[in-house]
């Protein structure tokens, strides 16, 4: 079966489509999520305003860097294997296990270095937020 008629024929279309339409809908999928939860977080503020209430500030976003360990110890681990192997099959290419072993390496320095930033910072507690009490009734 030559190129140009599989591409005629209605599965190679349908390979095609299928190839490409499963990440376009997966993004537009994530973007739909993502504007849904906005936008509810976003209505459940303005309806607080509106019956009067103080809504919280919003949460100091705290990010996690255990995903740079983890993925720096799976890239400096990949590229050693590529250099291992490239060296055990006497071949003089070792861009690709220096490539990945450096960028592991970047990502382990990055993590060491936010690390150790975390814990010289001060504990912050008053940002807590404390919601304000309700009104207390009118007296007779």
């Amino acid at each position: 079966m030559n190129p140009s008629s599989f591409f005629d024929s209605a599965t190679g279309i349908f390979a095609i489509a299928a190839v490409f339409a499963v990440p376009i809908i997966s993004v537009i999928a994530v973007l739909a999520i993502v504007l849904a939860v906005v936008n509810r977080r976003h209505r459940e503020r303005m309806k607080m305003i509106e019956q009067g209430m103080m809504p919280p500030p919003p949460r100091k976003q705290t990010g996690s860097y255990n995903g740079l360990l983890i993925a720096g110890a799976i890239l400096f681990a990949f590229g050693l294997a590529l250099f291992a192997g490239q060296l055990a099959s006497r071949g003089n290419d070792f861009t690709g296990g220096f490539l990945f072993g450096f960028i592991g390496l970047a990502m382990l320095a990055c993590f060491a270095i936010i690390r150790r930033a975390r814990k010289n910072e001060p504990a912050d507690k008053t940002d807590a937020y404390q919601p304000t009490p309700p009104p207390m009734p009118p007296k007779p």
